[in-house]
């Protein structure tokens, strides 16, 4: 057994706080006021982050796209105008308190996010004023609800014992196959012989089979020949027969086709 040191990150705690994020937008010339609004995008971005004992204090921004309607022409009651789009940023910061189940966290520790999200949100049009006879709003305020969520690690040295082969140069990856490898790994030795021993069993297996197939050839060959000797025989039956006035062989043009002569 030969004994090694991991290095492997520990989990030191978890936690998650909810923040309150709050900002009155103006929309300000050459910008046009809201008249209504179509969308808004929203994204939590965390730009720094420290472990201090038992916390993680943090610094982060609310980023928002807000899409509305505007007010360039009115005509019989029908409002005309095209879409634009207000972004902006509302920087927010903090601290989590980490809940641990043995030490607490610390300096050096790493804190690492796992989720940031607006859990709810508010927006209020305020600033009222006319444009050509249309209500329409310069100020937005917006109250948002967002959550962090954070764990923390700790990097520790872990012993462990596993076991050392020693193959002075025999185990080589290349050379072997996988069979070798289990030999290796259930004996933890090597054994020399290998190679011999599986290369005399496969050539002992292709003499086997070389004299199986020789001897399916020789039995097919003498099958053949007996062949031929039985259609020889029939052969001459056809060819030769007893004459009837006593010559011992006589030629026999045309061969009958139900019995033999």
């Amino acid at each position: 057994m030969k004994k090694k040191v991991l290095q492997v990150p520990v989990i030191v705690g978890k936690g998650s706080a909810q923040f309150f994020v709050e900002k009155d937008v103006t929309i300000s010339p050459p910008s046009p006021p809201i008249f209504k609004i179509v969308d808004i995008e929203k994204k939590v971005i965390v730009t720094d982050v420290a472990v201090i004992p038992g916390k993680v204090i943090f610094n982060a921004y609310l980023w928002k796209n807000v899409i509305y309607k505007t007010v360039e022409d009115v005509c019989d009651g029908i409002v005309n105008g095209p879409i634009f789009h207000s972004t902006f940023k509302i920087p927010f910061g903090g601290f989590v308190e980490i809940d641990s189940k043995g030490d607490k966290c610390k300096e050096g520790d790493i804190a690492e996010l796992l989720a940031a999200y607006v859990e709810g949100e508010k927006d209020y049009l305020h600033g009222e004023t006319s444009c050509k006879g249309v209500p329409v709003f310069t100020k937005l305020l917006e109250k948002d609800v967002v959550k962090l969520v954070f764990k923390v690690v700790r990097i520790e040295h872990l012993p462990v014992l596993c076991e050392d082969y020693e193959d002075n140069g025999k185990y080589d990856n290349d050379k072997y196959d996988n069979d070798k490898y289990e030999k290796y790994e259930k004996k933890g030795i090597w054994d020399e012989d290998y190679d011999d021993k599986v290369e005399k069993k496969y050539d002992d297996k292709k003499d086997d089979d070389k004299k199986h197939d020789d001897k399916k050839g020789d039995d097919k060959k003498h099958d053949g020949k007996k062949d031929d000797d039985k259609k020889d025989y029939y052969d001459d039956r056809w060819d030769k027969r007893y004459d009837c006035r006593g010559d011992f062989y006589a030629n026999y043009r045309g061969k009958p086709s139900k019995k033999y002569w």
